[in-house]
C-alpha cells in the first residue's frame, strides 16, 4: 500500500473520530458532566494547553475522556453517599424496633407486679409505668386506663348494706377519718401529674364510684374526669383542674378545693357540706340541687352558673361572684352575701332577704329599689346567729 493510501485512510479514521467526539452528547450525560464540573474543577492538561496552540482535535478527545473518569469518580461517590444513607435508615429502624421490644418488655413486668400480694412490689409497677408513660407517648392512654382500672379496683365504694343494723355499722364506719392505701395514693399521684397534651382526646381520668377519701390529689389534672358518685369526703383538692369534670352524685362533704378550676363542671346533686371553695372557679358550672351548707366560697367564680335548688343556707358567699347565675329556688337562708355581685343574678326578693347583705351587696336592678330588702342589710345577722 502508497504512503499516500495510508495517509488517506489516516485522515478518514480521524475524520470519523473527530465527528464521533463532537457528536452532542445525551442530556442526562450533560446534566452529571455539569455537576461534575461544579463539584470536581478540572484544571487544563498540558494536552490541552499545547491544543490551544494547534492540537484541538486530539487534545480535546483526551480532555472530554478525562471528565469522563472524573463523572464516574463522582457518581460513584454518590452512590456510595446512598448507601451509607440508606444503611443509617436501616440501622436506626432496626434500633427502634428493639427499643419498642424493651417498652413491651417492660411494660409487661409492671402489669404483673400490680397483681403481686406485697404492696411495696405493687408500688414498683405503679411507678415503673410512670416511667413508661414518660417514655413513650404511644403507651400513654394504655397506662392511664390501667391504672384508673386498679384504683377503681382497690378503692370501690362499698355495696349499699341490706339491714339497718349494718346500715348503722357502715355508717359509723365511714364517718371515720381515712386515707388511701399507699398503692392507690401512688396511683393517683401518678395521673395527676401526668402530661395530658399526650392524652391527645384518646382518653380520660375514669374513677366513677370510687372511694377516695381522703386523697390527696392537690394541683392535679382531672379536666373532663369521670367522677360520678365518688366519695371525696375529705380530699385535698386545692388548685385542682376540674374543669369540665363530672361529679354528678359526687360526695364532696368537707373536701379542701381552694382555687380549685371547676369551670362548666358537673356538680349535680354533689354534696359539698362544708367544703372549702374559697376563690374557686365555677363559672359555668352546674350546681342544680348541690348540698353548699356551711361551704366557704369566698371570693369565688359563679358566674354563670346554675344553682336551682341548690342549698346555700349559711354558705360563706362574701365576695363572690354570682353574675347571670341562675339561684331559681335556691336556700339563701343566712347565707353571707356581702360584698357579692348579683347582678344579672336569677333571685327573688325573697330568697335575698333571707341572707346577709351589707351596702357592697350589688343585687339586681329590680331588687335592688326594694327598701324590704335593704331593711334586712341594715340589720345582717351575727356570725352566732347562722
Amino acid at each position: 500500500m502508497s504512503y499516500r493510501r495510508i495517509a488517506q485512510l489516516h485522515a478518514a479514521r480521524s475524520a470519523a473520530t473527530s465527528r464521533a467526539l463532537s457528536r452532542p452528547r445525551p442530556r442526562a450525560v450533560n446534566r452529571v458532566v455539569r455537576t461534575a464540573r461544579v463539584l470536581v474543577p478540572v484544571a487544563p492538561s498540558p494536552r490541552r494547553r499545547a491544543g490551544a496552540a494547534g492540537g484541538h482535535e486530539q487534545g480535546g478527545g483526551l480532555d472530554w475522556a478525562r471528565r469522563i473518569e472524573l463523572v464516574t469518580v463522582v457518581v460513584a461517590a454518590v452512590v456510595a453517599v446512598a448507601g451509607l444513607w440508606y444503611s443509617n435508615v436501616q440501622a436506626r429502624e432496626q434500633r427502634a424496633t428493639e427499643y419498642e421490644g424493651q417498652i413491651t418488655d417492660r411494660y409487661t413486668a409492671a402489669v404483673e407486679n400490680l397483681g403481686d400480694d406485697a404492696i411495696d412490689v405493687r408500688l414498683g409497677g405503679i411507678y415503673a409505668l410512670q416511667r413508661i408513660m414518660q417514655d413513650s407517648v404511644r403507651d400513654h392512654p394504655t397506662i392511664v386506663n390501667v391504672l384508673t382500672a386498679y384504683i377503681r379496683s382497690h378503692a370501690p365504694l362499698p355495696e349499699a348494706p341490706r339491714r339497718s343494723a349494718e346500715a348503722e355499722d357502715q355508717k359509723k364506719e365511714q364517718s371515720k377519718p381515712t386515707e388511701p392505701d399507699a398503692d392507690v395514693q401512688a396511683a393517683l399521684s401518678v395521673l395527676g401529674r401526668r402530661n395530658p397534651i399526650h392524652d391527645a382526646g384518646r382518653t380520660w381520668i375514669d374513677l366513677h364510684r370510687a372511694d377516695l377519701r381522703g386523697a390527696d390529689l392537690s394541683s392535679a389534672d382531672l379536666s373532663s374526669a369521670d367522677l360520678r358518685g365518688a366519695d371525696l369526703r375529705g380530699a385535698t383538692l386545692g388548685s385542682t383542674d376540674l374543669s369540665g369534670a363530672d361529679l354528678l352524685m359526687a360526695n364532696l362533704r368537707g373536701a379542701d378545693l381552694d382555687d380549685a378550676d371547676l369551670s362548666s363542671a358537673d356538680l349535680r346533686g354533689t354534696d359539698l357540706t362544708g367544703a372549702g371553695l374559697r376563690a374557686a372557679d365555677l363559672t359555668g358550672a352546674e350546681l342544680s340541687s348541690a348540698d353548699l351548707r356551711d361551704a366557704d366560697l369566698r371570693g369565688a367564680g359563679l358566674r354563670d352558673a346554675g344553682l336551682r335548688g341548690a342549698d346555700l343556707r349559711a354558705a360563706d358567699l362574701t365576695g363572690a361572684d354570682l353574675s347571670s347565675a341562675d339561684l331559681t329556688g335556691a336556700d339563701l337562708r343566712g347565707a353571707d352575701l356581702r360584698g357579692a355581685n348579683l347582678r344579672n343574678c336569677r333571685v327573688s326578693a325573697g330568697q335575698v332577704a333571707a341572707a346577709v347583705l351589707n351596702a357592697y351587696t350589688r343585687l339586681p336592678s329590680e331588687i335592688a329599689s326594694d327598701p324590704k330588702v335593704w331593711e334586712r342589710a341594715a340589720h345582717p345577722l351575727p356570725a352566732g346567729a347562722r
